[in-house]
Formats: C-alpha cells, structure tokens, sequence
C-alpha cells in the first residue's frame, strides 16, 4: 500500500518513514503542503498523513483543497496542540481521523490500518481468500496455516491483489502502487517479484492463483475449492472448479477458426502455386501476377496471428519480389519458387495438426445472461415468464460457485436471507471488481439510507424493498442492463478478409467488446449509423473503396469528426503510415495483429475520447450530469414512461440562497456543500433514478413508476441527513446549510420538463 508522509519535521519524518517502511508500506516524503498538493495531483495512494502545522500550505487548508477537488483518499492529521477546535476543523475540512504528537507508533500503524481497510469500500481486518491469509497487522501471510516467507515486495504485491479481488493490475498499475518516485523499476522488474511469488504461493499449494490476464496485466485467481477447501475424515478432496483462461479461449477459437477457413487459405496459397507453375513455363500473366501479389498481402496479414510468425515472413517476402516492377530476374525465379513450396508445406502442416486436434468449441453467447440468487422459486418463474435467459440460484454459495468461472449480464440478489448478509457483501464487492464489471441489483428487506449507502459502497448498482414483483425487478433490470451495454465498448471493424473479422473477435469480446464485422465496405456508411461504434477499426486495402477513403469520408460528418479510428495494415513503410494520420487516423496496428497491442491501443484510444466524452456531460465540481446531458436522460425517462404507460417523478433541490453562502463564506465553503450532497445523492440512489446538477446550487432527481407520495417518502431520510451536515469554512466558521425541495409528477403536473421545472418553482424553489 502506498503512503504520502507530509511532515516538515526531520527526525520524525524519518522516524515514521521508518516505522511505516518496516510494516510493507511504500512512503513518499514531502516537507511542505504545497509539495504535498502537486504529489497528490501526480498519482494516487492508500493514505496521507499530514501534519497540520506545515509550511507553504498548511495541513487543514491542504485537507480543505483535496476534498474540494474531489480526492476520497483516506486522511490522518497530526497535530501537535491538543485543543478542541484545531481537531474539529481538521475533521470538518474533510480529514478521517487525528493524532495528536507526540505519536504513539503503534496507535499511528493500527489508525493506519483500519483507514486503508476502510478504503472506498468496508473491509475486513484480516485478508482472507480460501486457505491463504494476510494479517496486516503483523504483516505474516500463511497459507493452510503455514506460514510464507515473502519479501517486502512480494507482500505488498500479495496484498494488494488481495486487497482488490478480481481487479486487473498492469505492470504500470503495479509500479505506481508500490514503488516511490526516487526508486522507478522496469516493468521486467515487476515480472520477477510476480514470477517469485507465484513460486512460494505454488510451493505452499496455491497453484496458479496469479493469473496472467492476456493482454491486460495480472490479477488474483485462486479457483477457490469449494467448501472452503476443508476435509471431513472419510471425504474425498474436492477439486478446483476450472477458471477459464482467457489466454487458453483465444487459442481455442484460433484452433476453431483454422479448421473453420482452413479451405480459404489452401484457395489462396493455390493462386500462388499457379504463379509457381506459371513461373516454370514461362506462361506467367500480369494478371496472375497482380492477384499472387493480393493473396501473399493478404496471408502475411493473417498467418501470425495464428502464431505463425515464420509464415507471415514467408508471405511478406513473397509479396515484396512480386511488388517490384520490371521482369524477374533467374534469383527471383528460383526465390520465388522456393518461398512458395516452403509456403505451401507449412499451411498443410497446420491443416494436420488442426485435424488431429480435438476442438473444443466456444460458443459466443448472444443472449442476455440473467441471473437470480434467490430461494423464492415463484419470483424466479415470474421472471421467466416475462423475459428469457433467467437462471434461478437459490443458495448463496451454489451462486458464489458458479459465478467464479461465469460473468453474467446482470446478477439480482437477495441479501437478507439467514447468514448470507457478509457472504452477500464479498460476492458484491467481487462482482463489482471483475473486468468487466457485473451490476447487481439489491433486493433488501428495509429501505434505510445506510443500507443503501452500505450496498452502494459494496458495488451495487440497483436496489429494491421487498416484497417486490417480477415486473418491478425486470424494470429496473432492463434500465441497469441498458446502462451497462451504452458503458461496454462498441466497435465497427472493416475488412475484407473475414479471416481477419473472425479473429479479431475472440481478441475483443472476453473484455465487454462488442465487435461488428464488415466485409464489404460499400454498405460502411449504412452499418455505421445503425451500430453507432465508440471505436473504427479499418483496413488500408479493400476493394472498391479503400480504408483511407472511408476515413476521408468520416472526418467530413461533423457527427463523426471525434469518433476514434485505428488502421490495420499489413505494410510497415514510412508512407503509409504518414497516409493514415494525415486522413485523420489516431492509431495503427500492423498486421498480423497481436492481441495485447491491438487491446493496449484500443484501451488508450477509448479512454482519451471517454475523457472528452465525461467532459461535456458530467459536472466537473459535483461528478453528476450536467444539465444538458440529465435533460436528456430526463426526456428518455419520460419517453419510456408514455410508453410504457407509467408516471415519472421529478424532485427538484436547491441549497437554500446558495449565491450568500458563496459570498459570505467563499466559493470553496460552497464547493464543499456541493461536493458532499452530491456524494450522498449517489449513494442513496441507486436504483436507475437520473442524477443530475443544473448548477447555482440545483439538484434534479428523476423516477419512473412511483408517485408524488413515494418518492417523497424516500427523499425523507436524505434530506434529514442533508440538514445534519456541519461545514467549515476558510477561516474556520462553522455553518449549515438548508434546502428547498419540491416534487412534481409526469403527466397530472406538466408534459415536458421545462413545464415540470415551471410547476416545481412555483411551489417551494
């Protein structure tokens, strides 16, 4: 876990670096606030321990800053004075806990703890997965109660895999978590402590619990055995449930695909052995020249990504002497002739090895995957008899055991039942952390702000009371689900090899990639309004309309203008790659494609245009939607609502003369009110209601299905938590702040939201 020390004071500065070094922890040191500020904004870590009196910037104003800025990292002030008033405001300004100097190092290690287990997300005191545990407290790990002799870096690996369950790491991740700014590795230095940790954790009988994510990074695996892995005297040991690799998927699906066009490929390679015989006669046309040329491209382009490296080669050197202009001359012949025989015995080698392997298929699953842990089988029949796809769980650790190799569409859970209440949380939290990730939608017994905000912590995306019925859980399902699908990726990829297509496939969609295939790119334009991608992938040569063409195309559609495009192509000189940036490409990937890189380049691309996206539609200060992107949101409620004949609720909350409280307590007292109603708001609702800021200290709030009279119900407790909240101002001031609130129903009180708006005004705004 990593730590900022901000301290002035020397000696104990080095003290505690230290102390906190011994306990696995990785420590940066800064002596001044200002130092402090500039070191949060360059990367993110576990815990600050600030002391209060620093240089520069002091430690209260710099707590003041973080949470105004909308850092959640865990804060422990030191002081020095023992008064009342300095620890209030340290804990008004946003810090989670004091202590007060001289430090007691054991209380500081143990405070520590218990704010990093804290975390964004409650935790328990000791790490614990199957056999294997991790007590930070006395930094041992053992497993099946032998203990393991690790390295400090082996630990702090260990730790914080455990620490986020199913959370993929890259070896960038890894670095920032657990090394300092004075001491950067090499990510090969990432891949040694990874490779010596799997060794001990094997050696003690936790075999392969690091999974090496294909083209992503690492991340915790452990297959736990079920039962906790305990034995009975006279029972059988139970077996590890298989974890499917993704790695081990794609080269299935690549076996699948060869046996699938394996008659594509001999069809290509025969054009080039008629160029061959052509070759021998003296018979060779310009025609059957010009197509040799197309497919030696078109087998370089595809040949290593079934992992044949050699043949890709082959095919390129092929492709280079038939390119060249003018006759060949007798060393060309004779080249010529011996790169397509040895061409020619390495494609029928793979056709024997592919058919003296047993295929085990892999079957894309198009249809929703529904799954309900529930032990009400009539609840379960009602839903499917709405909606196919549902599976009904009724045990909790049947549920928690299948869902360890399936990462289903959307999970709905029942948590109240006997004893599955801690169980529920940890299948929540793992859900949550997948990659992708799985919504669950709660089913709760009691409609209480803490548990909302305890499950929302946990990672869950919906919540309901019960009793509750079919119909209301697959609404709000069907709303989650369709969130869920506009976050996944989208991409549109052209080619006109459906070889290429077919693999680029099994590379994209094990990570929530939903990838449409083009082979003909005169319906581009059609396919490209109906799919809408978040991301182009095109080819540089196709028939009729080349790839740079369709670009051109694209960069002209004000509508298209910042859609992302990454090129495929099988040539490597300077030219072409100049072609496609100055068309207006973002990347390009040479053929054949590698997974990981393909993966790496589409990540960046995404995250770059999400960024932009998560710009003009969230407010940047609270984190809600903007006005014009929850106006939206709001209009698509209501359209759903006409049509599915139901009412939609719209409550409207203002902080009460927001524009005095700027005035007379500065604009960064007002951003605090802000800021902290607007995590409250998030955590209270969670069940599809829109979320939005419409600025000058407004808050809407919109819901299907429920009356005036319900959703004022529900506001009750957040609006009395609303009004306990205590704020301090720069120069110490405490103060509180009240709202205006007012609810107004689609249809009786308006048909659109500007008629809503006007109504709700009109009674309390």
């Amino acid at each position: 876990m990593r730590i900022l020390l901000i301290e002035d004071e020397e000696v104990l500065a080095s003290v505690l670096l230290k102390s906190l070094t011994k306990q696995h922890y990785v420590v940066d040191v800064v002596q001044d606030g200002q130092m402090g500020w500039e070191y949060t904004q360059s990367t993110n870590y576990d815990l600050l321990l600030i002391d209060v009196g620093l240089p520069k910037l002091d430690g209260i104003t710099l707590c003041q800053r973080l949470r105004s800025g909308g850092c959640f990292t865990p804060i422990l002030l030191m002081t020095a004075k023992d008064g009342n008033r300095e620890r209030i405001q340290g804990l008004d300004a946003g810090a989670d806990d004091y202590l007060i100097k001289p430090l007691d190092l054991e209380e500081l290690q143990a405070r520590i703890r218990a704010l990093i287990r804290r975390g964004d997300r409650p935790r328990t005191p000791i790490l614990e997965v199957g056999a294997l545990r991790l007590d930070p407290s006395s930094c041992e790990v053992k497993y099946n109660n032998k203990l393991l002799e690790l390295t400090a870096k082996e630990y702090s690996l260990l730790e914080l895999f455990l620490r986020n369950p199913s959370r993929v790491f890259s070896r960038g991740d890894i670095i920032e978590h657990l090394w300092t700014f004075d001491d950067p590795p090499q990510e090969e230095t990432v891949k040694s402590h990874i490779k010596y940790l799997r060794q001990k954790l094997k050696a003690a009988g936790a075999v392969d619990w690091i999974e090496n994510v294909y083209g992503l990074g690492y991340r915790l695996n452990p297959g736990i055995v079920e039962g906790a892995g305990r034995r009975e005297q006279g029972e059988k040991e139970k077996s590890q449930i298989p974890n499917r690799d993704v790695e081990q998927q794609f080269k299935q699906a690549m076996g699948g695909l060869w046996q699938q066009y394996q008659g594509l490929m001999v069809q290509r390679l025969t054009v080039l052995q008629e160029l061959a015989a052509a070759l021998s006669s003296k018979t060779l046309t310009k025609e059957l020249r010009q197509s040799a040329e197309r497919e030696a491209h078109k087998l370089a382009g595809v040949l290593g990504m079934f992992e044949q490296d050699n043949g890709t080669q082959i095919a390129r050197k092929i492709e280079q002497i038939l390119g060249k202009d003018g006759d060949f001359s007798a060393g060309e012949k004779r080249q010529l002739l011996s790169l397509i025989e040895d061409l020619g015995t390495l494609i029928n080698l793979m056709g024997q090895n592919a058919d003296n392997q047993i295929s085990s298929a892999i079957a894309t699953e198009i249809s929703t995957r529904l799954i309900l842990v529930d032990p009400n089988p009539q609840l379960g029949d009602q839903l499917q008899q709405l909606v196919e796809g549902w599976q009904q769980i009724s045990n909790l650790e049947e549920a928690k055991n299948f869902l360890q190799t399936t990462s289903p569409d959307l999970v709905v859970l029942n948590v109240d039942d006997a004893g599955w209440r801690k169980e529920s949380l940890a299948l929540l939290s793992d859900l949550a952390t997948r990659t992708p990730p799985v919504p669950v939608l709660v089913l709760a017994a009691t409609d209480e702000l803490v548990e909302r905000v305890t499950f929302a912590q946990y990672g869950a995306r919906g919540f309901l009371v019960k009793p509750v019925t079919a119909a209301q859980v697959w609404d709000v399902s069907s709303q989650l689900l369709q969130r869920t699908r506009s976050l996944r990726l989208n991409i549109l990829a052209v080619d006109d090899d459906p070889l290429i297509l077919a693999t680029l496939r099994p590379m994209l969609e094990p990570w929530g990639i939903r990838m449409t295939g083009l082979e003909n790119p005169l319906r581009f334009w059609e396919i490209l309004q109906s799919t809408a991608p978040d991301l182009l992938i095109l080819d540089v040569e196709m028939p009729h309309v080349t790839g740079i063409e369709l670009c051109q195309a694209v960069r002209t559609d004000p509508r298209w203008q910042e859609l992302p495009i990454v090129f495929l192509t099988a040539h490597r000189e300077m030219e072409t790659v100049q072609q496609v940036f100055a068309v207006g490409a973002d990347d390009y990937v040479v053929k054949p494609v590698v997974g990981a890189e393909l993966l790496t380049r589409i990540t960046h691309r995404l995250e770059r245009s999400r960024l932009l996206q998560s710009l003009s539609s969230k407010d940047s200060l609270t984190g809600l939607a903007n006005q014009f992107q929850s106006n939206r949101d709001l209009q698509h409620l209501i359209a759903q609502a006409e049509k599915n004949q139901q009412s939609v609720c719209l409550a409207i909350l203002s902080v009460t003369d927001f524009r005095q409280t700027n005035i007379k307590y500065g604009h960064q007292a007002g951003n605090q009110v802000l800021q902290r109603w607007s995590r409250l708001f998030q955590l209270g609702f969670c069940s599809g209601e829109v979320l939005g800021y419409w600025g000058n200290g407004e808050f809407v709030m919109g819901v299907s299905g429920l009356t005036k009279t319900e959703i004022s119900d529900r506001l009750n407790d957040i609006l009395t938590t609303l009004r306990q909240q205590i704020f301090t101002a720069f120069d110490g001031d405490r103060f509180q702040v009240t709202c205006n609130f007012a609810v107004v129903e689609y249809p009786s009180d308006g048909l659109t939201i500007q008629s809503l708006y006007q109504v709700a005004a009109g009674r309390n705004l």
